[in-house]
């Protein structure tokens, strides 16, 4: 063999010696997970107190600034500090960015390497020259990862890792994907090490007809099936397809393994504990809603509308419950409709109202509103449950099963008005995101002029649900609105297509107007939009009974070196510190990928300039 390691022969004492040493270093690759988790409470208090001393001092700041002694002196401290910040501020972005889509940011990743360095060592620490000790090492030492990586699936917030890193089941995502990399490649080598065992002692005709051979192939395979279905073009592809297995593989893997060999049983009791406790917690959240309103959202668009009156069990404690920016799992009881996994409840939905806020006028109990666009699955059969367009009865009444909430909101909007300005970007139906982050914030007192709300979506019509909420707040400004199905008409702006046949012809020319199959161009509640080369635009709005707000309308996708140039080119408000810190902002982003990346790559100039220290969020669903 071409390493130290060598197939050794061992007489009783040794094998017991080398039993314990196996069951010991096990325990400790379990136990020591708690060193990270207890870890990470530092800089959780070390931020809270920042975010504390950022808040109350934000007003005091302005008054400093005035003061030339003081101004001279900070800016003195500035300097000293100044190279020290900046450092800091990049490597937190660099840590935030992805490393390849699906393998989440180089914190993940940087964290997943250092534990995978450490069960390693764990892994060939006393193991001398005896191979199969090390083979057998590598098996344990993955079997001790599974209680940990089932309990990184749990979405409660009750969840001990929750509880101990604050951070949600949406953001625990990313490493219960890296720590199953980790265990499928310990369990990965472990089998390989013990075919090369076989083969070379010719003793794989026999023992492969073994029954802890046999099961120990079958969870190997089972594994390398679960590792693959994960792949991002494969949840692309077919995500009902990935969902499955991944649940049916999780259950079935753990009696397999349960049976392969006795020594790896304390963690399969532990992880099937864990699992049953995730499947009551997700049934102990669910909650039937007899009566939710479905309705298409009028206008051209393949949006429909969901009002969903919470029970007086949820709507008591909204307002402690429910974030701005939080997401809902979403399905439907057992009907003749149904297909078997709609009640699988596969699909979250953000919620686009502020349940605490948003109260019901006429008996003032709280509900949730979504918007979804109807695709297929679950979308397509709640759209097909709404009267159509046409028909007089504009909603219809249907019952759901709810899940949640979930989302990462819970853990970083309470943090977020400490930032000195906020950028929130959305595509299309992610504005059901941003939009009541936006309007959480406003109510909180945020300064309207330092948050900046871009809206990119092909047609004017989609954003016709959140008019009864931007017009609430008139004086908002920073809004802008991006049409992609617009162009530019060479700065001609007539009011009304019909009352101007040269503009139409223009239009029909250059594309404005939408293809025969998307819409008829000629409906009574057709919305024209026509966007001149400064912005201006005239508007025919869908005939909805709601006003559209007023806000810039702009053709074509956003420049995104443009948004971020007026981002960071603000003046000094809010209590920035001009000159002696770098501008504190926070940019939340949803909508496609290219989209998240675009915005990213011109934000990331800002911070590796030493200009800003950005706080990122990118909401994407996939998982």
């Amino acid at each position: 063999m071409s390493f130290q390691y060598s197939f050794v022969s061992l007489d009783e004492a040794q094998l017991q010696r080398r039993r314990h040493l196996l069951d010991t270093y096990g325990q400790i690759a379990q136990l020591s997970a708690l060193i990270p988790l207890l870890a990470w409470q530092l800089p959780l208090l070390v931020q809270s107190v920042r975010n504390r001393l950022t808040l109350s001092q934000k007003s005091d700041r302005t008054k400093a600034h005035a003061s030339p002694v003081v101004s001279r002196f900070a800016n003195d401290a500035g300097k000293t500090n100044g190279r020290r910040v900046t450092r800091w501020a990049r490597f937190k972005w660099f840590l935030d960015g992805e490393v390849a889509q699906g393998w989440g940011t180089w914190r993940v990743v940087l964290i997943a390497a250092l534990w995978a360095t450490w069960l390693s060592i764990l892994a060939i620490r006393n193991t001398g020259d005896d191979y199969l000790h090390l083979t057998k090492r590598f098996g344990i030492i993955g079997a001790s990862q599974l209680p940990l990586h089932y309990l990184l699936a749990v979405k409660s917030s009750w969840s001990p890792v929750t509880l101990l890193t604050g951070l949600s089941h949406e953001e625990l995502n990313s490493y219960h994907r890296a720590l199953g990399r980790i265990v499928l490649l310990f369990f990965s080598l472990h089998a390989s090490f013990y075919l090369n065992f076989f083969i070379q002692k010719s003793l794989l005709v026999k023992r492969i007809q073994d029954r802890d051979v046999i099961l120990g192939l079958l969870a190997i395979t089972s594994f390398l099936i679960l590792g693959t279905t994960a792949l991002a073009w494969v949840r692309r592809k077919n995500y009902f397809l990935f969902f499955v297995i991944h649940v049916a593989i999780s259950l079935s893997v753990l009696p397999i393994l349960y049976f392969h060999v006795s020594h790896l049983r304390v963690y399969i009791l532990e992880s099937t504990f864990v699992y049953l406790i995730l499947i009551l917690q997700r049934n102990y959240s669910q909650t039937a809603i007899p009566n939710a309103t479905i309705s298409h959202i009028q206008g051209f668009t393949n949006l429909i509308s969901i009002t969903i009156p919470l029970p007086p069990s949820l709507s008591k404690t909204s307002k402690q419950t429910f974030h701005p920016g939080q997401h809902i799992y979403l399905a439907l009881p057992n009907t003749s409709l149904t297909a078997p996994h709609e009640k699988l409840r596969l699909n979250p939905f953000t919620i686009a109202n502020l349940p605490h806020q948003d109260n019901d006028a006429d008996n003032n109990n709280n509900s949730i509103q979504l918007v979804l666009r109807s695709l297929s699955g679950t979308t397509s059969l709640l759209s097909s449950l709404a009267p159509n367009k046409g028909s007089p009865q504009k909603t219809a009444t249907a019952p759901l099963l709810i899940e949640g909430p979930y989302g990462s909101a819970s853990s970083f909007f309470p943090s977020l008005p400490s930032s000195d300005r906020i950028l929130l970007v959305a595509g299309g139906v992610g504005a059901t995101f941003t939009l009541p982050i936006y309007r959480a914030l406003l109510a909180r007192n945020f300064p309207p002029a330092n948050i900046h709300f871009v809206w990119s979506t092909r047609r004017f019509g989609d954003t016709q649900w959140s008019w009864q909420y931007l017009n609430r707040r008139p004086e908002a400004s920073n809004i802008k609105f991006y049409i992609t199905g617009a162009r530019i008409l060479k700065g001609h702006l007539p009011g009304h297509f019909d009352e101007d046949p040269e503009a139409r012809e223009e239009a029909e020319r250059t594309g404005l107007l939408p293809e025969e199959d998307e819409y008829d161009a000629r409906a009574p509640d057709a919305p024209d939009v026509v966007v001149g080369v400064d912005g201006s635009q005239a508007v025919s709005p869908p005939r909805i009974g709601v006003d559209p707000p007023s806000v810039p309308l702009l053709p074509g996708r956003p420049d995104f070196a443009g948004v971020a140039r007026e981002f960071f080119s603000l003046g000094a408000v809010g209590g920035e510190r001009e000159g002696l810190a770098l501008v504190k902002a926070a940019v939340l982003v949803c909508g496609p990928a290219g989209m998240a990346a675009g915005l990213r790559r011109e934000v990331g100039r800002y911070v590796r300039s030493g200009k800003a220290d950005v706080w990122w969020h990118d909401e994407q669903f996939g998982w």
